[in-house]
């Protein structure tokens, strides 16, 4: 009887396991507090050579591609507003210090608009990047992902 008592409390700890790894919980056909994902749309994916500086960020409409290779940023903006001025900064991978880029003739971006602007960063190698992140006007977006 003990190893029955055993077996079936074992079954129902690796049962119970099982469900918390899968997030089964929302039983009334909710994602069960998962966070992420967003609309179900398929994400647009960008295919470039192993090396290359391109990052890319994307959130609720709006969709950031910074090229360091080429020195541009577009902003395509589906965002349901006016997007302002955009610009970024770079952490260094190293030490963490921060190097801001520059925005030539930066504008606000309408919403669906897509604008392309000249980038420059001095004072830091690409190798040498930790974390690119997005402002638009005084807000601080996030981080970018590079490709």
């Amino acid at each position: 009887m003990k190893t029955t008592g055993r077996f079936v409390t074992l079954t129902l700890v690796l049962a119970l396991g099982l469900v918390a790894c899968t997030g089964d919980g929302g039983k009334d056909g909710t994602d069960g507090g998962k966070t992420g994902g967003g609309s179900g749309e398929p994400t647009e994916t960008i295919s470039v050579p192993p090396g290359s500086s391109v990052y890319r960020y994307a959130n609720a409409g709006l969709v950031a591609v910074l090229d360091l290779d080429a020195d541009t940023l577009e902003i395509q903006n589906e965002s349901g507003h006016t997007l302002p001025k955009p610009s970024f900064y770079v952490l260094a991978a190293g030490d963490g210090a921060r190097t801001d880029g520059k925005v030539a003739d930066a504008t606000e971006v309408a919403d669906t608009q897509t604008a392309t602007f000249d980038v420059s960063l001095a004072g830091i190698d690409p190798k040498d990047i930790g974390l690119v992140v997005l402002l638009m006007g005084k807000d601080n977006y996030g981080a970018f992902v590079q490709q």
